[in-house]
């Protein structure tokens, strides 16, 4: 099993949500309004520095990680146009050792 955390700009929420059940991952956590910096700048939901991002986090079965991963990164690669004025997606995977 393994933890994937995506960032991504908010306005992806429905595409990234559709692709997760079209994939039939079990679930996941959403965690709407996140703040930060990055690549494609920063967003604190300011006027200076407006927008922000949402966070999702998904425990996945290992025969499930190449799709979903190919999958983001797919995604990404549509945005690259796109990304230039509102940020991109980021896709982290970590172990997980034990769930309880």
């Amino acid at each position: 099993m393994k933890l994937v955390l995506i960032v991504f700009n908010f306005i992806y929420d429905e595409p990234i949500r559709a692709m997760i059940e079209r994939l039939r991952i079990p679930g996941f956590t959403e965690v709407p309004k996140v703040f930060g910096t990055g690549k494609s700048g920063k967003r604190f939901g300011t006027h200076a520095f407006p927008g922000h991002d949402t966070m999702l986090l998904t425990v996945v079965p290992e025969e499930q990680m190449p799709a979903l991963l190919e999958e983001l990164a797919q995604f990404k690669r549509g945005l690259a146009d796109r990304a230039k004025r509102h940020g991109g997606i980021k896709a982290f995977v970590l172990p997980v050792e034990q769930a309880v």
